[in-house]
């Protein structure tokens, strides 16, 4: 009975020590297939774009639309232009090693989750063209953040990103030393329709399809 007992124990200790192990609730279950499934179900997906998003699954990094570090941790969301409906869910927040979210071109409506501000390792979200409402959230460490042609309002986000806000309704101030990373056109509340030439500022951006 020694050989299999040691060859189990071998197995746990392997397991426990993989940068995933981290990521198992006390019921064993991957905490990010939760926070996936989560946002799976507040979402209409009318083509069966996630379909492959298992709840019984341990493994997310095989699903459609999902990208995965070497560790096997979840980094991307990326389902740009697929005919997404409904609400972006705040346990997007759970997805702790998430570096980009492109949900552009779809119809997701309601608020940003707040919780997307406190991932520390998110670097690009694009989520324009969609029906977005309400505030924006403070995100710390993005380099670019596009938001164009939503419904948004508000004060603008304490960030250093790269940032395209033009078509919402959004109400400002601008922080003139940020200026120039900020396009803001289409906005009523803060661009004139006979000035908008000068009340934005322009700066490069990657572009995914």
């Amino acid at each position: 009975m020694e050989a299999p007992f040691f060859s189990l124990m071998l197995l746990l200790l392997l397991v426990s020590s993989s940068p995933s192990a981290a990521l198992l609730s006390a019921k064993g279950v991957n905490t990010e297939v939760q926070a996936l499934i989560v946002i799976k179900n507040l979402l209409k997906d009318p083509h069966g774009l996630l379909k492959s998003w298992d709840q019984n699954s341990g493994d997310p990094c095989s699903w459609a639309m999902i990208t995965c570090s070497p560790d096997f941790l979840v980094t991307g969301l990326e389902a740009p232009s697929q005919h997404l409906s409904g609400l972006l869910a705040p346990t997007i927040g759970n997805l702790t090693n998430l570096e980009t979210v492109l949900l552009q071109n779809n119809n997701i409506t309601g608020p940003i989750p707040t919780e997307i501000g406190r991932l520390a390792n998110l670097k690009t979200v694009y989520l324009s063209r969609n029906k977005f409402y309400g505030e924006i959230p403070n995100s710390v460490g993005l380099r670019y953040l596009r938001l164009n042609n939503n419904i948004l309002s508000g004060p603008f986000p304490s960030t250093s990103a790269n940032l395209d806000l033009s078509y919402n309704n959004l109400s400002g101030p601008i922080q003139g030393s940020l200026a120039t990373r900020y396009n803001v056109v289409g906005n009523p509340l803060i661009c004139d329709a006979n000035r908008e030439q000068g009340c934005y500022g322009t700066a490069p951006m990657p572009m995914f399809h």
